[in-house]
């Protein structure tokens, strides 16, 4: 998928309720997330390539907005689970 596809993906199946592609190459670029970001030279998924756009496998990239994106903090650091 790419950064777009990703995107609709992520409104339409409820994991966010908003986030173009400019939110999500954010994402994939920000110091926040470049820890635990799955995708890209020397990361455990490689981005593919097909007319110029880079291409993300949809398990990992589902996968990380499901169990990481919102749950770090400024830092890229595990934020503490709520509750007791």
């Amino acid at each position: 998928m790419t950064f777009g596809t990703g995107a609709e993906l992520l409104v339409r199946l409820g994991v966010v309720k908003s986030i173009t592609r400019e939110g999500v190459r954010h994402i994939a670029t920000s110091e926040r997330y470049a820890k635990v970001w799955p995708f890209g030279p020397d990361k455990e998924h490689p981005y593919g390539e097909a007319a110029g756009a880079l291409l993300m496998a949809t398990g990992p990239f589902l996968n990380f907005f499901r169990d990481v994106y919102n749950r770090l903090d400024e830092n890229g650091d595990q934020s503490a689970p709520d509750g007791p």
